[in-house]
């Protein structure tokens, strides 16, 4: 059975095949979730993804913004796991509080970066989390890890 797609904004049902993936992290340039969706196209699995076509600015539509944070929370509760690819730099901001929010609530996470990433010693050191170094790495932890989370 084929994985099922759950995007920004549409209901979290329970009716969604478990496990629940959510696929945080860099929203800008190429879409690194594809490769997830092309590896494990035929997985029956939910993934979700919070990526929107369009960035709700906070400061020009504060309940836009308000109502995105809230489904992305909703998101996280409902998932049973998350999986993050964290762009160079110190962007990924929220992603961050994400991967912080999961480990709160004791849900697996798993963590890719890219070569010039900033933040990772403090990720790791925090977290115990290990970061993978390239899409294809992250695919090959998660794959490894699916097993457990469809028991």
């Amino acid at each position: 059975m084929p994985y099922k797609l759950i995007k920004a904004d549409d209901a979290l049902s329970p009716s969604s095949p478990a496990p629940r993936i959510y696929l945080g992290g860099q929203c800008r340039g190429r879409d690194w979730r594809l490769d997830f969706f092309q590896r494990f196209e035929r997985t029956n699995i939910s993934f979700i993804s919070p990526r929107r076509e369009q960035f709700i600015d906070p400061e020009m539509d504060p309940t836009g913004h308000a109502q995105q944070v809230l489904w992305e929370r909703q998101a996280l509760d409902f998932a049973d796991c998350g999986v993050f690819w964290l762009g160079e730099g110190l962007s990924n901001q929220a992603a961050r509080v994400e991967i912080g929010y999961l480990l709160g609530l004791k849900k697996p996470v798993l963590l890719g970066a890219q070569k010039g990433f900033m933040g990772a010693e403090h990720l790791v050191g925090f977290s115990g989390l290990v970061v993978a170094g390239s899409v294809d790495a992250l695919m090959n932890r998660f794959a490894s890890m699916l097993d457990a989370l469809q028991a």
